[in-house]
């Protein structure tokens, strides 16, 4: 595929509203026109039916991850339990209960855990009412317990696998003391971090790999979502801005190429903002309506107050999110016809190779990608029931 390489540039010129200026070795422009790939994907296997076998019948999966044995591992959150299925679809076994004992999970089931399934099979669970991660052999034994420092109550939703085999990385660590960011009062860090967390000792290290740009006052609507990726050989992808910017760095954050379609981000009307105001009212209602939670009602006018006032950024990203295959080709989510909804999905190589689009609708955005092209998709039905679908990507998209 045809594409303009320009070397040692300063990246204001190309995300002058969106990013601060970067110094890239590389800025790669990829092609405007699309080129579109059919959505193919065998079907290997499905697990979540509430007529299948007990083991199958999850209480909330809130994410899904592989091992290199192709193993499926799937975080039923609010059953307090990690199910771990064979390539055939078979249950291979489960572990975790809701408890407070070693390798067990506090029994906050209104609170998402994070997770991630390590290279070698092992599982990495971060409970939030322990603060503390909770490492699982591939047997599904209890390894051990990782503790966050201090105090502090900690939030990770989302966890992914460091390709050194040992760490995980997160771009949603939040921490909190009483009525304050952990690490007491003070202004708003100017970056947004990517954060490698080393769980080698008995306390979780915290390292800052990537300082990300940060919209100015932190809008709530239609700002764009810091999302990164792994990808072979230790390097970090991520994107951070309204623009279509796909950053690759090394594993220290450093940057080295940004991956660019020339689509520009579309500015925000109050017609927009008044739209987005009522979906996000609806939803509320909706969770609202399925939550048994005290303080209820109160709760529910809380978050209509701050839905009502709430913020907004002045365009609307083009990218929603992204993803990275095992062999490192990355997975770009572009935004649909409205400002919050799915588009199509680009598929590029990390040296900046364009290799097509899949059109709007023909296919999700897999929850997680495994070895040998396996894809995981989760899927849920008109009682928000989720299953499992396994299916085998085509090896020119892997």
């Amino acid at each position: 595929m045809p594409r303009t390489r320009l070397t040692q540039l300063v990246v204001a010129s190309v995300f002058a509203v969106a990013t601060p200026a970067l110094v890239a070795q590389e800025v790669i422009e990829l092609p405007a026109e699309d080129r579109m790939l059919e959505a193919e994907f065998d079907e290997v296997y499905r697990v979540g039916s509430i007529a299948g076998n007990a083991w199958e019948q999850f209480s909330r999966v809130s994410a899904v991850g592989f091992g290199e044995s192709g193993n499926l591992h799937v975080m039923d959150d609010q059953g307090g339990r990690v199910v771990v299925v064979s390539e055939e679809g078979e249950l291979v076994h489960e572990f975790g209960r809701i408890g407070d004992g070693p390798g067990e999970f506090a029994g906050n089931t209104n609170t998402a855990v994070g997770f991630t399934v390590l290279r070698d099979g092992r599982t990495v669970v971060f409970d939030p009412g322990h603060s503390a991660f909770d490492v699982f052999a591939p047997d599904g034994e209890f390894d051990r317990s990782v503790r966050m420092p201090g105090n502090a109550l900690y939030g990770m939703r989302t966890l992914l696998p460091a390709r050194d085999g040992q760490n995980v990385i997160t771009t949603s660590f939040s921490a909190f003391t009483m009525g304050s960011p952990a690490g007491g009062p003070g202004p708003e860090p100017s970056f947004r971090p990517v954060y490698r967390l080393v769980l080698t000792g008995d306390e979780a290290v915290q390292d800052t790999v990537i300082r990300a740009w940060r919209p100015s006052g932190d809008p709530d609507g239609f700002a764009p979502e810091l999302v990164a990726g792994a990808l072979p050989g230790g390097e970090l992808v991520y994107t951070d801005s309204s623009a279509y910017a796909i950053k690759v760095g090394t594993g220290n954050g450093e940057l080295t190429r940004v991956l660019t379609r020339p689509f520009q981000p579309e500015p925000v009307t109050a017609r927009m903002r008044e739209r987005e105001i009522e979906r996000q009212l609806q939803e509320d209602e909706e969770r609202a309506a399925r939550l048994d939670l005290p303080f209820a009602a109160a709760l529910a006018e809380m978050a209509r107050e701050r839905i009502q006032n709430m913020e907004f950024y002045h365009e609307v990203p083009v990218v929603r999110d992204l993803q990275t295959t095992w062999e490192g080709t990355i997975w770009v989510l572009r935004r649909g016809e409205e400002p919050v909804s799915d588009g199509p999905i680009d598929v590029l190589t990390p040296d900046g190779r364009y290799i097509g689009t899949f059109a709007a609708g023909t296919t999700a955005m897999p929850d997680a990608f495994g070895p040998d092209g396996l894809a995981a998709f989760i899927e849920r039905d008109e009682f928000d029931v989720a299953s499992v679908v396994v299916r085998r990507l085509p090896a020119d998209v892997r």
